[in-house]
């Protein structure tokens, strides 16, 4: 390769930022996150060359990585709150379904109670037994 002016080298790392950022690389794997290793290969130079002569360049990339890092927490917590809203539904579906439950057991229970009173009553020798007109006992 021949020897590049400053200002071309700054450009031609600048432009490979700028490809990796907008996820259309030349050179690199595309979905590759911006990183100096990134970078440099894009560019066609060193990592050395970016971390001595291009600093400005360097905090571009470090911000490409925090911004990434930045979304990734964001996506996160924007899970975590769905999850934790989901939970709090189905704590207090939780809540309702015991409260019927327990409504249900108590008529239950008041209903076995009734039935055993008047199999009792059936039972008992006072009664007597209707007859309806087919001839059955009603």
């Amino acid at each position: 390769m021949s020897e590049l002016s400053e200002s071309e080298t700054h450009k031609r790392i600048r432009m490979a930022v700028v490809r990796l950022e907008k996820g259309k690389p030349m050179v690199v794997e595309k979905g590759r996150k911006v990183s100096v290793a990134a970078v440099a290969e894009e560019a066609g130079v060193s990592r050395a060359l970016i971390h001595r002569d291009y600093p400005d360049l360097m905090e571009r990339i470090r911000g490409n990585a925090n911004k990434v890092i930045q979304k990734q927490r964001d996506d996160k917590q924007l899970r975590l709150k769905q999850e934790r809203f989901k939970n709090r539904q189905l704590r207090q579906k939780i809540v309702e379904l015991t409260e019927q439950r327990n409504e249900l057991a108590s008529k239950n229970a008041t209903l076995q109670l009734e039935n055993r009173r008047l199999s009792a009553i059936l039972e008992s020798k006072s009664v007597t037994m209707f007859r309806d007109k087919s001839g059955k006992k009603t």
